[in-house]
């Protein structure tokens, strides 16, 4: 029957030995021999580390083992067996820990390795450029490239818990252009594009370091500050709405209104309590005459 067995493993096209506890191999198949360049006499009894590189020793001792010692099995590890004449051949190996100490190993040639290797981090590289397209198409509006409103909610959260940690306070501004579908209506919506991408441009560029700008509708837009108090929030949105105000875009003047609101100081208001409130201010402010700021009351 052993021999059977033993004639069995030898039809494997690929590697079998075992190890025992002193690290030395009992037993192999006819694929190690030719692989090694030995025949059977000559691989019994003889430390497993003899037909490694250096490197893949140190890695069996450091890594390997201690990892076969944790949980009793490893699996396709690559390392470089010596072959004939002190060949580097790479490999990859199957090993699990058995009764006694044994540790029993498969193994197959991966000659091509590096190749593959090569192949795979090519493959990774455009499947990781293709996740960053997709979060960034995820997160932000196609046309400004600002925040969309998905995002500005869930960095909103990070913000407001700062916030309460640092018993600080900050403002949300919702902006919208007026009188916008007439800029569509006469000009065309090709030029209302351009009308947003400026307005976003422009806001971009105004903003703090730290401060959120996202498209939230059509021509609504939120800014998110965080470390503000209502006054300096104030006086930013009045900045804003005058620099907005003085530019020209296509030969058009535009002008926005602005609802603001400033949180209170140790009290948690969630996101889109904030958008409404700010949302409620910025139509007081369209019904005020439009081109203004109000600010929330609450």
């Amino acid at each position: 029957m052993k021999e059977n067995i033993n004639q069995d493993f030898n039809d494997f096209f690929s590697g079998h030995i075992i190890v025992n506890k002193d690290r030395k191999i009992i037993f192999c198949n006819v694929y190690m021999c030719d692989l090694s360049g030995h025949p059977n006499a000559n691989l019994l009894g003889t430390p497993i580390s003899q037909y490694f590189t250096k490197a893949s020793t140190i890695f069996i001792d450091s890594y390997i083992y201690p990892l076969l010692i944790n949980q009793s099995y490893v699996q396709e590890m690559q390392m470089t067996w010596l072959g004939k004449s002190g060949k580097k051949i790479p490999i990859v190996v199957n090993i699990k820990l058995g009764a006694d100490g044994l540790s029993y190993w498969s193994l197959y040639v991966c000659e091509t390795r590096d190749k593959l290797q090569d192949e795979l981090l090519k493959a990774n590289e455009k499947l990781e450029a293709q996740s960053q397209e997709l979060f960034r198409l995820a997160t932000t509006d196609p046309l400004t490239g600002l925040l969309n409103r998905r995002e500005l909610q869930a960095q909103a959260q990070k913000i407001a818990h700062r916030a309460e940690r640092k018993s600080s306070t900050f403002a949300l501004f919702a902006i919208d252009v007026d009188f916008f579908k007439q800029v569509n209506d006469t000009h065309g919506h090709q030029t209302g594009d351009k009308v947003l991408i400026h307005l976003a441009n422009t806001l971009s560029k105004e903003r703090r370091k730290n401060d959120l700008v996202a498209r939230v509708g059509g021509e609504e837009f939120v800014l998110l500050l965080p470390d503000i108090d209502e006054e300096n929030a104030f006086l930013l949105a009045e900045k804003i709405r005058t620099l907005i105000g003085k530019q020209s875009i296509e030969n058009i003047k535009i002008t926005v209104s602005i609802g603001l609101v400033v949180t209170r100081q140790n009290t948690q208001t969630d996101f889109y309590t904030l958008l409404t409130l700010s949302d409620k201010a910025l139509y007081e402010a369209k019904n005020a005459g439009r081109n203004r700021t109000h600010i929330a009351q609450h």
